[in-house]
């Protein structure tokens, strides 16, 4: 969203169907100065994290807000899969909604017609941040649409299992995989490096190469999102706040002589 409140078209979504590589950080902390500072530094978008953090929907939206005017996407996940939480977080203003724990065709089904108003969905009319609180609501109506996109977590081995069936429904922009979780369900939590659990990734990436849907993945260090780059994953998490934060710490005081 650009300071006058009119909605720019979504790099993201474009940048992606175009087959380029996206580079995104998680916002986990309650603080508008961090999504600030990161909203400015190069990223191509934003994780706005409702699921796992004490995060509201006031605080996703005043963060958004002081977004505005930067050259950077914004995506949020709801805590769940539920109509209610999708259409209070489309509200806030994004440019894309990521929804959990999706497993079946049925459950993605369901997300899309949370996401989209009718013919498409069933989302609701209203008046908030989304459509400049009423200033531009025929325009935003119009577009949202096309434009706002649909990310579904694929994070649960029955997901993988479905996985051609999830990324034949109409309206699903991207899925991303959320290896930690996906490992917890084959009896592996924490083992992401398991060849078994790898080999999970790899089908989900295999398939969504042959459905032509960008897949994306968490990773924590450069060297691990070159690799998922060169094996063919567009959009990567490189970071969550938290993480820069105590890693910049704990490496400053690592570096420290103190006498004695």
């Amino acid at each position: 969203m650009n300071a006058q409140g009119l909605r720019e078209p979504n790099r993201l979504k474009r940048d992606l169907a175009a087959g380029k590589v996206c580079i995104g950080a998680t916002i986990t902390m309650n603080s508008p100065v961090v999504a600030e500072i990161m909203s400015h530094v190069g990223l191509d978008w934003l994780w706005f994290e409702m699921e796992h953090t004490s995060l509201d929907f006031e605080a996703v939206l005043t963060m958004l807000q002081v977004t505005n005017g930067a050259e950077v996407s914004t995506v949020v996940r709801v805590p769940w899969n539920d109509k209610t939480m999708i259409k209070r977080a489309l509200e806030t203003g994004p440019d894309g909604i990521i929804i959990p724990l999706i497993t079946t065709k049925e459950e993605a089904e369901y997300a899309v017609r949370a996401m989209k108003y009718p013919p498409l969905g069933e989302r609701g009319g209203g008046l908030s941040r989304a459509q400049a609180y009423g200033l531009h609501m025929g325009e935003y109506m119009e577009s949202a649409n096309d434009e706002v996109m649909t990310i579904l977590m694929i994070e649960h081995i029955t997901a993988v299992e479905n996985i051609d069936e999830i990324l034949q429904v109409q309206g699903v922009d991207s899925v991303m995989v959320g290896a930690l979780d996906l490992s917890g369900s084959m009896g592996m939590l924490g083992q992401t490096a398991d060849p078994a659990v790898e080999g999970a990734i790899q089908k989900v990436l295999a398939a969504s190469k042959r459905a032509g849907v960008p897949c994306g993945i968490i990773t924590v260090a450069p060297e691990q999102a070159n690799e998922r780059i060169a094996q063919g994953f567009t959009n990567l998490i490189i970071g969550i706040d938290v993480l820069y934060l105590h890693g910049a710490i704990t490496q400053a005081l690592g570096q420290i002589e103190r006498p004695g």
